[in-house]
């Protein structure tokens, strides 16, 4: 399975009173990740808006915390395509922070035709693409 890296800083306006991420904001930095892998293949988010053939709305996304990340850390997300289906793609996330996990997410993104939203296959290359990487 591939990876592809993302980084970022927890900064001040993310955490709570007690100086930790809101929760929340995990999935946020979820989505930056994944719009930076979908630019470095080749399919990046604003290109496809702009096009307008298709939506690709998320469907379902889940977490787990496993250490807190607090203001100023360093944060590290691997990313890891999973096995495209017919018209979804997935993506499994590790958050960590000096080589401690503090984080996984899972997302999976269908694709719509934007007049009907009716799912619609994979475009042939980014399944190409997908499936070599998970």
């Amino acid at each position: 399975m591939s990876v592809f890296l993302y980084q970022f800083r927890i900064p001040f306006h993310e955490v709570d009173a007690a100086g930790v991420m809101f929760h929340a904001h995990l999935f946020s930095h979820a989505h930056n990740a994944y719009s930076a892998f979908m630019q470095d293949l080749g399919w990046d988010l604003k290109t496809l808006l702009r096009e307008g053939i298709y939506l690709v709305p998320l469907v379902h996304a889940e977490a787990d915390f496993l250490l807190p990340m607090e203001l100023d850390d360093e944060i590290r997300v691997q990313l890891h395509p999973l096995p495209p289906g017919k018209s979804s793609m997935g993506f499994q996330y590790h958050f960590s922070k000096n080589g401690q996990a503090c984080a996984t997410v899972i997302t999976r993104h269908v694709f719509l035709e934007r007049e009907s939203r009716k799912p619609v296959p994979l475009p042939e290359d980014l399944r190409n693409r997908l499936q070599k990487l998970s």
